[in-house]
């Protein structure tokens, strides 16, 4: 019965994670006239980023928090620079849950994933970290939630078949969260933690390669994008990619072309390539073994090349999200005092 069980989710979790990529392929992706397929260097790319000299962050509203009178909850803002000519392009907007009281307590840095239209989730993990004692804040990305363009969804044109626009959003969104967390030290907590989903597991990956935290938790990171781009849609997603149709294609008229041209292109986003400033002990990541989305491959690099703890989870992308248990250890490691380091784990699906 046990094995009949576990088949059934494995097919479930299969079943969700291909319900995605074809949800995936209704988002805009921007189509510009001229790409350039240039190859960028990581390190450079990444000097010359805000990630050092973050914006200053400030508080614009607050009011009294539903967790009771010892909180309060705020909204940030700050200034932005990225592609697009929204107002979203050009300011960075987070929800803080802050203790009004002056004892010290970590604060926890959530960072969602792709496309999503609400935050049901990390409303979720924020306010049962603050059951715990954990101040939280939460980013909206790039042309996502409150930063959406006008009359389109979240998500739509955060990627773009051009890298440099690609690359732009990711770098944008890095030096979002640089921001916040140099905020955070300065003004709420000198230990800031990190949570990253999805493509909120890259945004994350990359701060912690280049910002000191005291821990991160990378669940599902979409950790190679060339890899994940090239590998892993279905044909139509790959049409709309520019792998597949449309001339010679944008980037190749193959999955390997097409990779050759992104691993140069997009290699500033890889985070494997980067020594992370984070203490390897301190950085856990989340592995589901039969991810459709991201795909296991680029995980297993990442960790073997930053030698970092993993928990393995049997099933995939999507449903790591909410399986049992899976949400209480995200809780507990995130709360947990800073010697409860990220062990090897295996969670159960």
């Amino acid at each position: 019965m046990e094995r009949e069980l576990g088949l059934l989710a494995s097919a479930v979790s299969q079943l969700w994670d291909r319900a995605v990529l074809l949800q995936l392929t209704g988002v805009l992706v921007e189509k510009p006239p001229l790409l350039d397929l240039s190859p960028s260097d990581p390190h450079r790319f990444w000097e010359q980023s805000a990630v050092s000299r973050p914006h200053p962050v400030r508080i614009v509203r607050e009011w009294e928090s539903i967790d009771g009178p010892e909180w309060r909850e705020v909204e940030l803002a700050g200034e932005s620079d990225g592609p697009g000519s929204h107002p979203g392009a050009r300011q960075l907007v987070a929800s803080a849950h802050l203790l009004r009281s002056a004892r010290p307590a970590p604060l926890a840095l959530i960072i969602h994933g792709y496309a999503i239209p609400f935050t049901g989730f990390d409303r979720y993990i924020a306010w049962r970290m603050r059951r715990r004692g954990v101040q939280t804040v939460r980013i909206d990305l790039p042309f996502h939630l409150r930063r959406t363009v006008p009359g389109e969804h979240s998500g739509d044109h955060y990627f773009s078949i051009d890298p440099a626009h690609t690359r732009a959003t990711v770098r944008q969104s890095v030096e979002d969260a640089a921001a916040l967390v140099a905020w955070a030290r300065r003004e709420v907590a000198s230990e800031v933690r990190v949570l990253g989903t999805s493509l909120g597991g890259l945004i994350a990956a990359l701060l912690t390669a280049l910002v000191e935290l005291e821990r991160t938790l990378l669940v599902a990171p979409l950790c190679d994008p060339a890899a994940s781009f090239t590998e892993r849609p279905p044909g139509v997603m790959q049409r709309r990619m520019g792998m597949l149709g449309e001339g010679d294609g944008h980037w190749g008229r193959d999955r390997a072309s097409a990779r050759a041209a992104l691993e140069g292109a997009l290699a500033p986003l890889v985070a494997r390539r980067l020594d992370p400033r984070t203490s390897p002990e301190r950085i856990t990541l989340v592995r589901p073994a039969r991810d459709l989305v991201v795909g296991p491959g680029p995980m297993d690099d990442l960790a073997a090349a930053w030698h970092i703890p993993v928990w393995r989870y049997p099933h995939g992308h999507i449903t790591v999200m909410n399986a049992p248990g899976v949400a209480r250890r995200i809780i507990e490691h995130l709360t947990l005092p800073l010697d409860g380091a990220g062990q090897e784990l295996a969670l159960a699906g």
